[in-house]
């Protein structure tokens, strides 16, 4: 296949993710929690500072250009898309890796769970229908 590795969308979907990421990244780095010296909190920071550069390194093997926010549209559906899809770790069967799994959790948890990952997946729907600004 030649020409571009990526299409409009595909540039537009990774960038809006990557933005996003260094925002949330940012965020994380200028907390006052993250302020204290300790081996913990230097090995914090040091890898929110490696996390940045690697995305700056997508960007630039991918000619991602370093633009302004994603729009409000790109924002609500990044942010639906990515909980919906974590919502699958908060299931009972995925929670054994913490620890014994009560009998009664699954008919407890996972309805909800599915049903905060269907609105979720909706929400995402939904903001496709707002405009591109």
């Amino acid at each position: 296949m030649t020409g571009p590795l990526l299409n409009d969308d595909q540039r537009r979907r990774l960038a809006t993710h990557l933005r996003l990421l260094v925002q949330d990244l940012d965020g994380l780095a200028q907390s006052p929690h993250l302020s204290p010296p300790g081996d913990a909190y230097d090995a914090i920071r040091a890898l929110v500072a490696q996390a940045r550069g690697a995305v700056h390194d997508i960007s630039v093997a991918l000619d991602i250009p370093a633009e302004h926010a994603p729009s409000f549209k790109r924002r609500v559906a990044a942010l639906a898309e990515v909980w919906a899809v974590r919502m699958e770790d908060l299931v009972a069967r995925r929670l054994k890796g913490y620890g014994a799994v009560h009998p009664g959790l699954a008919q407890r948890l996972d309805p909800g769970v599915e049903r905060l990952r269907a609105l979720l997946t909706e929400l995402a729907r939904v903001a496709d229908r707002l405009p591109d600004g």
